[in-house]
């Protein structure tokens, strides 16, 4: 909600319209005789107090303040004053600025308006007075209803054309989606070799309502459904006549005793730093966070955040999946345009791992009432590049439910320094690494109940390099930056549910490169062009593709040759 600074009201066309309730019928005045003089004091009596009362109620109604109302009148007075007959024996009315007149003969002259003309004054006074609280935004704030006062509204508009280029060198879908036995990669792909271009469009409308200094609320509306990436809210444009899902992707509360000091509680922005390596820009949480911060010296100051989320509840057992999580870092503005931020965090993804069922899905009355398959990783969430175990019963002969083989503790450590010495640009290289410190073989082939697993690499690093050039906001027309990225993600470095859905379109277990850049062409409107591509990584490990042909010597699904290029074009609009 944009706020306006209230200017001073234009008060002199006030007080001369105020000033001609008093004098503008003197010259008529002038003629009446000292027959009537009871009657033209009633008027004047009767005048005073309707202009007097309207004044009073434009100031109840909140269009006028007291203060404003006082200044009203008095400058009445003093454009009334030089037009009124100057003579000894005059007096003014008691509560109104304009004498009246004293005739020779001693005859006393009180000006008489008519109805009509006091109707006219009455109306142009009034519309005056909405005209200026209307033009200059001088109303009086108390008035209104403190609900109001305190909303704040923003939102954004993206539409965006993208195309995905996959060579047909790939490995067929049909190849992952064949994958039965543990471990398993990437098996709910659909499309490796065939380009795609589609047009997405991203909505988001927002609300924050302030209790007080210290308390308040927000809640935002997002396309998106609950059926797509965790990480992402657009939505593919072309789905026939089918309106889009909007859901409400943050609702929380927030409470801030001081400057220092922050908690939070709801559907959040994920709180912690770093970059769209672990913490893609549309992702949020479910939880409670809190952070403090404390002053170390002049443009030096240390920050903490912690929290906690809770990733999938069950009604029948108590191995729930959290993500906790802490973050300690700097922030410190040095010398005359360097700017360093730094922090590290550290991260526990609890009962995320999958672990295999013993026995068959229980069935009569304990169907539904035993838990089975709390482990799973469930496909409307995983991506692709971790590394997959099959949870299913030795005997089963069912489809695979598929769990993650590794536990997911992280470490990861960010820095990004940032020069101002080109104002008004900024140059900017941030560095992004994490890894993953909980993969452990031996607890792999315990949990998985076989030993295939048991020459699993370790492949548990992720680093991204970024470097940006450009003005540091994209507020007013003609501002721009541009950016190139390097990144190299090892399939096991992050849980790939919670990545970004534009390198590789998704998961882990690559590395590539990305350049684009924006422009502003419009005030809080911009224009960017980004391209991005990546490439499996390959682990080495090699097998016979056919037992007892050395000619059809593979690589595991791991390694298997999956290239993607995206093209993005976009417009952006924030308000």
């Amino acid at each position: 909600m944009t706020r306006t600074t209230p200017r001073r009201p234009r008060l002199a066309p006030l007080a001369a319209l105020v000033a001609q309730a008093c004098l503008a019928a003197a010259p008529a005045a002038a003629q009446t005789t000292a027959a009537t003089p009871a009657a033209e004091a009633q008027a004047l009596t009767e005048l005073r107090a309707t202009t007097l009362s309207l004044i009073d109620a434009l100031v109840e109604q909140g269009l006028l303040t007291r203060a404003k109302a006082d200044e009203l009148l008095r400058r009445a007075r003093v454009a009334a004053a030089p037009s009124a007959p100057v003579a000894a024996q005059t007096a003014p009315v008691e509560g109104w600025g304009a004498p009246a007149a004293a005739a020779p003969g001693g005859v006393v002259r009180v000006p008489y308006l008519s109805e009509t003309t006091r109707a006219r004054i009455k109306d142009e006074v009034r519309n005056e007075v909405l005209a200026t609280a209307r033009d200059e935004g001088w109303t009086d704030g108390r008035r209104l209803p403190p609900w109001v006062r305190s909303l704040t509204v923003e939102g954004d508009l993206r539409v965006r054309a993208q195309g995905e280029f996959l060579p047909a060198d790939n490995v067929a879908p049909e190849i992952f989606r064949a994958q039965t036995d543990s471990p398993a990669w990437a098996p709910d792909l659909t499309n490796t070799q065939h380009d795609r271009h589609r047009m997405t469009l991203r909505a988001r409308l927002g609300v924050t309502a302030k209790a007080s200094d210290s308390l308040s609320g927000t809640v935002r509306l997002a396309t998106g459904s609950t059926g797509s990436s965790p990480t992402s809210e657009s939505v593919t444009m072309g789905n026939g006549a089918n309106r889009f899902q909007v859901g409400v992707d943050r609702a929380f509360l927030r409470w801030e005793p001081s400057h220092l000091v922050r908690l939070e509680g709801g559907r959040l922005a994920v709180p912690f730093e770093g970059s769209d390596l672990t913490w893609p820009d549309d992702m949020g949480l479910d939880g409670v966070a809190g952070r403090g911060e404390l002053d170390l010296a002049s443009g030096l100051y240390s920050f903490a955040t912690a929290g906690a989320f809770p990733l999938e509840e069950f009604g029948n057992t108590t191995r729930d999946k959290w993500l906790l999580g802490g973050q300690v870092g700097v922030d410190w503005a040095f010398g005359d345009a360097w700017h360093l931020r730094a922090a590290v965090g550290i991260y526990q993804f609890r009962n995320v791992q999958g672990v295999r069922e013993s026995e068959l899905p229980p069935g009569g009355v304990l169907a539904g009432v035993v838990p089975y398959f709390a482990s799973a990783y469930p496909a409307v969430l995983r991506q692709k590049g971790n590394t997959l175990i099959n949870l299913n019963a030795p005997e089963s002969t069912a489809a695979p439910v598929w769990g993650l083989a590794s536990r997911f503790e992280p470490v990861d450590v960010s820095l990004a320094l940032t020069s101002r010495h080109y104002s008004p640009y900024e140059a900017s290289l941030s560095l992004h690494v994490v890894k993953n410190t909980a993969f452990d073989t031996d607890d792999i082939v315990r949990r998985a109940g076989t030993t295939e697993v048991a020459t699993l690499k370790d492949k548990t690093l992720g680093a991204q390099a970024r470097l940006q050039f450009g003005h540091p906001k994209l507020a007013e027309r003609g501002q721009w930056s541009a950016f190139v990225a390097y990144r190299h993600f090892e399939r096991d470095a992050w849980v790939d549910a919670y990545t970004d859905t534009t390198w590789h379109l998704g998961g882990t277990n690559y590395k590539g490169f990305s350049l684009g850049g924006q422009y502003a062409f419009d005030t809080r409107a911009t224009v960017g062009l980004r391209y991005t591509s990546t490439r499996n990584l390959d682990d080495g490990v090699r097998f016979l593709a056919i037992p007892g042909d050395p000619t059809s010597i593979s690589g595991n699904m791991s390694s298997a040759p999956l290239k993607i290029d995206v093209l993005q074009l976009e417009t952006n609009l924030k308000f």
